[in-house]
């Protein structure tokens, strides 16, 4: 199979195109226009604005705590779960008059899917669904995957996803680079445990371990796009510019169940 063959652009969203990405037939699917693109210039001026007073992640910027980093630590997390309600009524805030994105995909994800949608809980409570997340010139991905098993606490043991997929609506590109990189190449569990826990949170594999071929996404402003978070991924370094998304995960624990969403 061609690689492009793997990456599905779609107008709508349907439990069917959600299924084959869950299903890893896709390995990303990319929706054009998802979000009104003068919508999000607003709302992205706004967000620049704000990132000012960013949480540190590292690689990006971002508004709130990331799941993989409060997950094993009791002194974020209780700043994680509070900020998730607060997170969704400052992003409708912002967004006024026009829907917010994150509400615009929950609501899609809710009537696509059979057994519909809502937020993850960890220790009986809400997460964050739809971090803002800036990559500013130089910033990038190292090859990795996004896995919920290998970093989930005590307090989420049991969440057993049958699928994980990844979401960005891009509200701003950078003018060079920043590209979604995606491998036709899964990391099992097995091989992940045998490496010795050098990538701690799934992140950072050696390119010299991944297929020569790889498929590269250039989102456009207003693109919603979702990739199977358990193939090889990694976000090409902005050599010109910044970009700023909206994002979080999604996961399937079958059709007739909800999928459960965070950040």
């Amino acid at each position: 199979m061609e690689l492009h063959s793997k990456l599905a652009t779609v107008d709508v969203l349907d439990e069917q195109v959600l299924a084959d990405l869950f299903s890893m037939k896709h390995i990303a699917v990319r929706v054009p226009h998802f979000y009104n693109p003068a919508y999000a210039k607003t709302l992205s001026d706004l967000l620049y604005q704000e990132i000012d007073n960013a949480v540190a992640a590292g690689i990006y910027e971002s508004n709130v705590d990331s799941y993989w980093s409060v997950a094993k630590d009791n002194r974020r997390r209780d700043r994680y779960l509070d900020a998730a309600l607060p997170l969704q009524r400052r992003l409708r805030r912002f967004s006024a008059p026009h829907p917010s994105p994150i509400d615009l995909l929950r609501v899609t994800l809710d009537e696509a899917w059979q057994g519909g949608a809502g937020l993850l809980r960890m220790g009986g409570r809400k997460t964050p669904f739809g971090a803002t997340r800036l990559w500013r010139t130089n910033s990038e991905a190292l090859p990795h995957q996004d896995v919920l098993r290998r970093e989930q606490g005590e307090d989420m043991k049991g969440i057993d996803l049958l699928g994980q997929i990844g979401v960005n609506i891009y509200l701003d590109v950078a003018e060079e680079g920043g590209g979604l990189e995606a491998w036709d190449h899964v990391v099992s569990d097995e091989e992940y445990a045998g490496l010795g826990g050098r990538y701690e949170g799934s992140y950072g594999y050696d390119r010299e371990r991944l297929p020569g071929r790889s498929l590269l996404i250039h989102p456009q402003v207003g693109d919603l796009v979702m990739i199977n978070t358990a193939y090889v991924h990694a976000v090409r370094k902005i050599t010109a510019g910044r970009r700023i998304t909206v994002s979080g995960f999604v996961g399937s624990r079958g059709s007739e169940q909800p999928l459960l969403c965070w950040s």
